[in-house]
């Protein structure tokens, strides 16, 4: 067998440390986007990394919008923390209120799904978050604050007499499903301060439902989406 000239053994010994090079590069380049942890996001400006701690349903490994739990809150909202803020991210334009670790809770539409090896994030801007909650383990009307422009309220449902005569306090008047009611709990600093009791009316399809459960159902709304209030 006629030996290999030395040039080209040389050729050949080039060839195959390069391809050793792009091939390293290559798995440092993968390892970066397949190995990443939750601390290794970082939102820029307005946005935050919030920890989804209730996750969504995950089909063939990508996460679908339902959650595993029904209720309709459940399934339109997410619960989470926010872990790291962006440099904007707590400005008065976003939200005011927001420091690392709180509870808050925000639409599953919004942001961008982030998988890492560590968890399930969101990155999202600082004004979806529609409520701040000071212990995610008993969400009710003195854990739940409103951020921005927003107030929380009780939902008064309304109450008619039926065909038989009789109180019904399980169905609406109809003359007034275009307006929902109901009773303020509190007001963020940037709303309109209304005193707490006061009766405000809005469309039913503005604001977000944070508490939905029989008997009690609050809600945060944006000031302007207040039509009248009565004291």
């Amino acid at each position: 067998m006629p030996a290999i000239p030395q040039t080209q053994f040389t050729t050949i010994k080039l060839f195959t440390l390069r391809a050793s090079i792009i091939l390293l590069l290559f798995n440092l380049i993968i390892s970066k986007y397949t190995n990443m942890r939750i601390e290794d996001v970082s939102p820029h400006k307005a946005h935050l990394v919030a920890e989804v701690t209730i996750l969504p349903d995950e089909v063939d490994g990508v996460f679908t919008g339902s959650q595993k739990k029904t209720t309709k809150t459940e399934i339109e909202y997410y619960y989470g923390k926010a872990i790291i803020l962006g440099d904007s991210a707590n400005d008065k334009e976003q939200c005011p209120e927001l420091q690392e670790g709180d509870g808050i809770v925000f639409s599953q539409f919004a942001g961008y799904h982030v998988k890492t090896d560590d968890g399930f994030c969101k990155v999202v801007r600082g004004h979806d978050v529609v409520a701040i909650l000071d212990d995610m383990e008993n969400i009710n009307e003195e854990t739940v604050r409103p951020t921005g422009d927003r107030i929380l309220v009780e939902i008064i449902n309304e109450s008619i007499i039926d065909e038989d005569g009789v109180f019904n306090d399980t169905k609406q008047d109809p003359r007034e499903l275009a307006t929902q009611k109901g009773r303020v709990i509190s007001c963020a600093k940037g709303a309109d301060q209304f005193e707490v009791g006061t009766i405000v009316a809005f469309e039913p399809y503005v604001g977000n439902l944070i508490v939905n459960e029989p008997g009690k159902q609050l809600k945060t709304v944006n000031s302007f989406d207040i039509i009248f209030f009565v004291k």
